[in-house]
C-alpha cells in the first residue's frame, strides 16, 4: 500500500510538471503578420537621394521612438511623416528602423533591411538589423502583447541571419542614450527577453 502510494505521489508530480511545459515553437516570416511598406505607403527613395552601401546583418538591436505615442495617434500618417522627416530634416535615405511595431504590436517594414539604418548617436549600425517600438518608454508601458510580437520579431530575424543570443541588445548598449527606455530595457537587463527569444528559437 505504502509502495502504491509513493508512485501515485511520483506520477502526479511528473504529469504535473508535463502540464506547465511550454513547447518551444521557431519563429519564421510567414508566420509573423507584417504590415508591408506598400501597404502602408511607403515611397521610394527619389534618384536624388543617395543610397547606402549594402551589408550583412549580425545583429539585432532593440530601439524606442523616443516620443509619446497616444493611443489614437494615426500609425500610418505616423510613417509617412517619420519617413519624409527622414529625408527632408536628416538627410537620410529612408525611415531610420528596419521593422516598427505599433502600441497594438501590429509589425511594419520600413526601410529595407540590405541597407544600414541610421542613430542619432555614435554607434555605427552598419550590420545591426534594428527595431523600433513606437512610443516612449521612460514614460510608457511595454504591453505583454508588445513584448511577444517584439520577442517574434527579434525570434525570426536572429534565425534568418543566424545571429547569436549575445548580439541581440539594444541601444543603450552600444551608445549614450535612454533609448529603447526604462520599461523596455528592463525586460533585457532581467534575462526574460532573451529568455524568450530563445524559447522561439528552439527548432
Amino acid at each position: 500500500m505504502k509502495l502504491r502510494l509513493t508512485a501515485i505521489i511520483v506520477l502526479t508530480l511528473i504529469m504535473s510538471s508535463c502540464a506547465h511545459k511550454v513547447e518551444p515553437v521557431t519563429v519564421d516570416l510567414s508566420q509573423l503578420e507584417v504590415v508591408t511598406r506598400t501597404d502602408w505607403g511607403w515611397v521610394p527613395a527619389a534618384d536624388s537621394i543617395p543610397l547606402l552601401d549594402t551589408h550583412e546583418i549580425e545583429y539585432v538591436t532593440i530601439h524606442h521612438g523616443g516620443e509619446d505615442f497616444p493611443e489614437d495617434k494615426d500609425v500610418i500618417k505616423y510613417l509617412i511623416g517619420l519617413q519624409s522627416w527622414s529625408r527632408s530634416s536628416k538627410n537620410w535615405m529612408d525611415n531610420p528602423y528596419h521593422y516598427m511595431i505599433d502600441l497594438k504590436g501590429n509589425i511594419y517594414e520600413a526601410r529595407p533591411i540590405q541597407y544600414p539604418g541610421d542613430t542619432n548617436t555614435s554607434y555605427d549600425p552598419r550590420g545591426h538589423a534594428l527595431i523600433c517600438v513606437m512610443g516612449n518608454y521612460e514614460n510608457q508601458i511595454l504591453s505583454e502583447t508588445q513584448f511577444e510580437q517584439l520577442a517574434r520579431l527579434t525570434a525570426m530575424l536572429a534565425n534568418k541571419y543566424n545571429v547569436p543570443q549575445e548580439k541581440i541588445k539594444s541601444h543603450k548598449d552600444y551608445a549614450e542614450t535612454q533609448c529603447p527606455g526604462e520599461d523596455i530595457y528592463r525586460y533585457l537587463e532581467d534575462g526574460s527577453f532573451l529568455e524568450r527569444v530563445s524559447d522561439l528559437r528552439t527548432p
